[in-house]
C-alpha cells in the first residue's frame, strides 16, 4: 500500500481548499457582475444596409443582433436599452418594415424602448404591446412609466422622456405628454425606490436636458439622435451643463460599456460583423412580402402603361449616338442588374434609383417594360416624349441637378459631382 507523508497530504488538502475557494470567488464574481449597458436606436427604417456603396455599408438589425449576442456571451449581466425612432416613413412598404422591426426587437429583448416621433407617426395602435415601450411623462396612456431591473447585484430604474414639442397634438384634445417641470421630477421621485440607480432615455431640447441634469437625480442620461446625416455622425448632445452621449443615426452604431464607465464606447456595425442567423427567417419573409407588394402594384400600374411619358434610351440613340455609347460604357447602363444580383429587383425602395420612372407611370418590371430598365437618359434629363415630337422642345431637367436625387447619404457617401460627372459626360 502506497503511503503519503503528512506534508504531502497537507499540500493536497491546501490545493483542494484553494481550488474550492477560487470556484467560490469566480461564482461570486459572476453573481455580482457589474451591469454591461448596450444602447441602440434611431434605426429610422434602415433595417439592412442597401449595399450601394462599400464605404456606406454600416448598420442593420442583423449585425446588431450579432454584436448583442456576443456581448451577452461575454458578460453575464447585459442591460440592453433602445432609444426608439426605429420605424420608417409611413408607406405600404414601411408597414412591412414596421412589422419586421418589432418582431426583431422581440428576439433582441431590450429592457426598455423609448418611442420616438417615428413611432408616433404610425400611431400607438401599431406599437406591439409585448414590447417594453416606456413613457414616463405620459398622461393616461397604457405604457410603462418606469421599468425596474435587478441586474449584477444592482437595482436600476429606467425612465423615459419625450418632449411634447416633437409630436403633433390637437390643441382641442387633452395632452398625451407633459413637459419637464419641477413638479414632474418630484412626482417621479415620489415613485422611485430608495437605493436604486437611475437611467433616463431622453428625446428633447438641451434646455429640458439641463433641467434633468440639474436635478442630480439620474446616474446616466442617454439621448436619441437629432442628426439626419449618416455621413456626418454626431454622437454628443450639447447642453449648458455637460455633453451627453447621443446614439448614432440610422442604426449604424451601438453604445456599450460597463455601468460604472464615465463614457460608453461606440461600436460601428461594419461588414466585419456577421448577420445574426436568428433574424434570417424574418428577413426572408419580409423579402417575400415586398415582392408580393411589388407584384400587386404591377396589376394596378399596367392599366396606366399607355399613359407613360417615358420612351427609353433606345429611342434616343437615333440622334444621340455618341451620348448613347458613353452611357453604355457607364455603370448606369446596368444599374438594374446590380439589384438582380442581390435579389432586390422587386424592392420599390431600391428600384426608384435603378430604373426609369418607377411609380411615375414608367418602369413596371423587367418583363413588362424592359425598355425602361437601368438608369437612362430620362432619369437625368426628364421625359423625352415632347422632345421627340419636336426637337426644339428640350427635355425639362438639368442633368447635373438630378444626380443628388439618388447619390445621397449612405447610398453614395463618396459622391462628388466634380469627380463623378466626367464618368458620364457626353454631348
Amino acid at each position: 500500500m502506497k503511503m503519503h507523508s503528512v506534508s504531502s497530504l497537507s499540500l493536497k488538502v491546501t490545493r483542494l481548499l484553494l481550488g474550492l475557494l477560487g470556484t467560490f470567488l469566480v461564482g461570486a464574481t459572476l453573481v455580482n457582475a457589474e451591469p454591461y449597458i448596450v444602447v441602440s436606436g434611431d434605426l429610422r427604417g434602415e433595417i439592412k444596409p442597401c449595399g450601394c456603396a462599400e464605404e456606406g455599408d454600416m448598420g442593420g438589425l442583423q449585425r446588431r443582433g450579432t454584436a448583442l449576442s456576443n456581448w451577452r456571451s461575454e458578460h453575464p449581466d447585459v442591460m440592453y436599452l433602445d432609444l426608439g425612432n426605429n420605424f420608417p416613413e409611413p408607406s405600404a412598404q414601411g408597414k412591412l418594415k414596421l412589422d419586421l422591426i418589432q418582431q426583431a426587437l422581440k428576439l433582441l429583448k431590450p429592457v426598455a424602448i423609448l418611442p420616438g416621433p417615428y413611432e408616433w407617426n404610425y400611431g400607438q395602435a401599431t406599437w406591439d404591446t409585448f414590447l417594453p415601450y416606456l413613457l414616463s411623462n405620459a398622461i393616461d396612456l397604457p405604457w410603462s412609466q418606469v421599468i425596474s431591473q435587478e441586474i449584477g447585484g444592482e437595482r436600476w430604474e429606467i425612465w423615459g422622456y419625450v418632449t411634447p414639442s416633437l409630436l403633433y397634438q390637437n390643441e382641442n384634445d387633452p395632452p398625451n405628454l407633459v413637459p419637464v417641470s419641477d413638479s414632474l421630477i418630484q412626482q417621479w421621485q415620489s415613485q422611485s425606490q430608495p437605493g436604486t440607480k437611475r437611467l433616463l432615455l431622453f428625446r428633447g431640447t438641451s434646455v429640458e436636458a439641463d433641467r434633468f441634469l440639474q436635478s442630480g437625480w439620474f446616474d446616466r442620461i442617454l439621448v436619441g439622435s437629432t442628426n439626419d446625416d449618416e455621413l456626418n455622425q454626431v454622437t454628443t448632445f450639447t447642453t449648458e451643463t455637460q455633453l451627453l452621449q447621443m446614439i448614432p443615426t440610422k442604426g449604424q452604431g451601438l453604445y456599450h460599456g460597463f455601468s460604472s464607465s464615465d463614457q460608453l464606447e461606440v461600436r460601428w456595425l461594419r461588414p466585419d460583423t456577421a448577420d445574426w442567423e436568428s433574424l434570417t427567417p424574418l428577413f426572408t419573409n419580409y423579402d417575400q412580402e415586398v415582392k408580393q407588394l411589388f407584384l400587386s402594384g404591377l396589376k394596378r400600374m399596367q392599366k396606366l402603361q399607355q399613359e407613360t411619358q417615358f420612351v427609353g434610351a433606345a429611342v434616343c440613340t437615333t440622334c444621340h449616338t455618341q451620348a448613347h455609347q458613353s452611357w453604355k460604357s457607364s455603370r448606369h447602363s446596368h444599374a438594374l442588374a446590380t439589384l438582380t444580383r442581390v435579389g432586390k429587383d422587386f424592392d420599390p425602395e431600391c428600384l426608384q434609383c435603378h430604373v426609369v420612372g418607377f411609380q411615375q407611370k414608367g418602369f413596371l418590371s423587367n418583363q413588362l417594360t424592359p425598355q425602361l430598365a437601368n438608369v437612362q437618359c430620362e432619369n437625368c434629363h426628364g421625359s423625352a416624349q415632347e422632345h421627340i415630337k419636336n426637337p426644339l422642345n428640350h427635355p425639362p431637367l438639368e442633368a447635373r441637378q438630378s444626380c443628388v436625387n439618388c447619390h445621397v447619404g449612405s447610398h453614395s457617401p463618396s459622391f462628388n459631382l466634380s469627380t463623378y460627372w466626367p464618368k458620364i459626360r457626353h454631348k
